[in-house]
């Protein structure tokens, strides 16, 4: 699973081996983000699985920690005994809904919000149904959500690192130094360089702009080239709006 480009809080993957294709039983999980407290009661949620077919589906519930590299892709490792579920294989009749009890078990007194996957896949299991007549497979749902174990005050601190002309885009190197996730909503980049300054936003930032940039973590960015770049060494400061 590691090395997959995870672009937003929830994804549905379908696995399509063959030309002929039967649908399987639909679900879904709600909600697709949540946020833990490390001790007390908030370090328990509750996620539902929803089956809005007639057909029975069976799932499997797991967790996975999360690490981000800098172009923004998840690497992904089961998150052992952090965290407890139940339950975990889960058989959802037609048109029924199940809850998912999630607790998290590990470090109760965290120093920065520690980001994780909650994983719900589709099991290819015939419950109760003739085989699948030959050349024909069935499409797999799985939904990948987003969890983060948040300790009290935590707060984001994104920082410009290194910005520069890159051909025709601008280079952009920003580093969380802070202790929760920035989500970059809103966000202004301010360029400084040669006594002159630049100030870009909206459109100018297209390929930054709404990115998650999580505790600990670096992430570069290409945006388009603005005009009126100051020449020379450049530096920058990001300012984005609060989650």
């Amino acid at each position: 699973m590691n090395g997959f480009r995870l672009l937003g809080s929830a994804f549905v993957f379908t696995c399509l081996l063959l030309a002929q294709v039967s649908p399987a039983s639909a679900f879904r999980l709600v909600p697709i983000e949540m946020e833990f407290a490390p001790s007390g009661r908030g370090a328990t949620q509750i996620f539902r699985l929803e089956n809005d077919t007639a057909e029975p589906v069976a799932i499997e519930v797991s967790l996975m920690t999360r690490r981000m590299t800098e172009q923004g892709e998840d690497q992904l490792e089961p998150a052992g005994e952090n965290f407890a579920i139940f339950p975990e294989q889960i058989v959802l009749q037609g048109n029924q809904s199940q809850s998912v009890r999630v607790q998290w078990m590990g470090n109760a007194n965290p120093s920065q919000e520690l980001a994780f996957r909650l994983v719900a896949e589709q099991l290819p299991v015939d419950l109760g149904k003739a085989p699948l007549p030959g050349g024909q497979v069935r499409l797999l749902v799985r939904y990948v959500a987003s969890v983060y174990v948040t300790p009290q005050g935590a707060k984001p601190d994104p920082v410009v690192t290194s910005v520069a002309p890159q051909g025709k885009a601008l280079a952009v190197t920003v580093t969380n130094r802070g202790t929760s996730r920035q989500i970059l909503r809103d966000a202004t980049l301010t360029v400084t360089g040669g006594g002159k300054t630049v100030t870009l936003r909206g459109e100018q930032l297209t390929g930054l702009l709404g990115e998650n940039v999580l505790a600990g973590a670096t992430r570069r960015f290409s945006i388009p080239l603005p005009a009126g770049l100051p020449q020379g060494p450049l530096s920058a400061t990001l300012a984005a709006a609060p989650r």
